[in-house]
């Protein structure tokens, strides 16, 4: 249920290939290379194609890359010394100018070599102690993604008027969109919901010309409210996750799927239910949908049982109901203790109808365990549930 993938995506094994320079001289590797600027500062070499359009020249780029001095068995800088691909804004200051230029010459997945004049590195004085003065440096480059960030900053020269236009604000919609995603994958889910808040607030204020503008502004705020939504699920924000999937345009599996998830988190067992059903009846194959039915029952079964209990001992006689009392609480409290150590639901429904005492025990234990107890209108009744703090 997760589309923060791109369908150019390709294997990143090529990564992995051995490039091997040592005890090869720049010269040597020269005389296969490109010039790019035809003064021989900056020399290239493609060691696999790209795909798609070059790097603009504000773009924010994923890279892996290795520097080489001539001659020297162990790479100065390695991005893989500290984990692989790492992410920097062209035309920031952020790289050395040479690695910039040449960076802006390459396509999605592009791996390339480039040596680079000591006149666009780090000069003849270097950078001590690592960098000797006036040194050729050479920089083998995995380009494994781009954002192009300029169509974002345009639209912050844009009136409001002029931000109402469709054709002025889709490029900076898409833009930010890749950014949620690359934020999305890199694990800064908080980063990626603003930058999705962000695009899609932006479309909301569009106002339409046409049918085909509406089919394109419902088709990106489908994209962008389903990704939001799984964002927010993941965040553990169940309640803005049900916003997002409904206010999704044209709904579809995932948005189902989403939705479910979230009212699962909520307590909210028969709606959840009602989605991932429908979900399923989508992609009948989906084993993802069918494990958190199968999540779904089990906790509504499980509730369904201390309900249960709950009930049976608030039926019980008036002349035993010392007796029943203590089986009450003993129902309630590990009612509350099942309910705090389960970390798949943040909300889930008391029974109704509980006398005064019942329902006043129910929230000391509720306290004895973190959690809070929130009475609400919902489906034309009044609901009390047990909530976890982060709800």
């Amino acid at each position: 249920m997760n589309d923060f993938e791109d369908e150019d995506d390709c294997s990143d094994a090529n990564i992995n290939k051995q490039i091997t320079v040592c005890g090869i001289s720049f010269e040597q590797l020269k005389t296969n290379m490109t010039d790019i600027f035809g003064n021989g500062k900056i020399m290239k070499l493609i060691k696999q194609k790209g795909v798609g359009p070059i790097v603009p020249y504000d773009a924010q780029i994923t890279i892996k890359y290795i520097g080489h001095f001539e001659y020297r068995d162990e790479p100065f800088d390695s991005s893989f010394a500290r984990g692989g691909a790492e992410t920097f804004r062209l035309n920031q200051g952020m790289l050395i100018p040479g690695l910039e230029i040449g960076i802006t010459t390459m396509q999605k997945h592009e791996i390339a070599m480039f040596i680079i004049h000591p006149d666009l590195a780090y000069g003849k004085y270097g950078c001590a102690p690592r960098i000797p003065p006036n040194e050729e440096i050479l920089f083998i480059v995995h380009l494994t993604d781009y954002i192009d960030n300029g169509s974002v900053d345009n639209i912050k020269c844009l009136s409001s008027e002029e931000r109402k236009q469709l054709p002025n604000i889709v490029k900076s919609v898409n833009a930010k969109f890749n950014t949620a995603k690359d934020c999305f994958s890199k694990q800064k889910v908080k980063q990626a919901i603003r930058e999705y808040s962000k695009g899609l607030q932006w479309l909301e204020e569009v106002e339409l010309k046409d049918q085909d503008e509406e089919d394109e502004v419902n088709k990106l705020l489908s994209r962008g409210y389903n990704n939001l939504a799984v964002c927010y699920n993941i965040a553990n924000m169940p309640r803005r996750a049900c916003s997002a999937c409904n206010r999704v345009p044209t709904p579809t599996v995932k948005t189902h799927f989403n939705h479910g998830r979230a009212l699962l988190k909520m307590g909210e067992f028969s709606k959840a239910m009602e989605k991932l059903q429908f979900a399923l009846k989508m992609e009948p194959k989906n084993m993802e949908i069918i494990k958190e039915i199968r999540i779904a029952n089990e906790k509504q079964r499980k509730y369904m049982e201390i309900e249960k209990r709950l009930w049976k001992n608030c039926l019980k006689i008036e002349e035993k109901e010392k007796k029943q009392f203590s089986s009450f609480e003993k129902a309630a409290y590990e009612m509350c203790k099942a309910f705090s150590e389960d970390n798949q639901i943040l909300r889930q429904p008391l029974p109704e109808c509980l006398t005064p005492e019942e329902d006043k025990y129910i929230r000391e234990q509720a306290a004895s365990f973190g959690l809070t107890v929130t009475t609400h209108q919902r489906y034309g009744r009044e609901i009390t549930y047990l909530n976890k703090p982060n709800y």
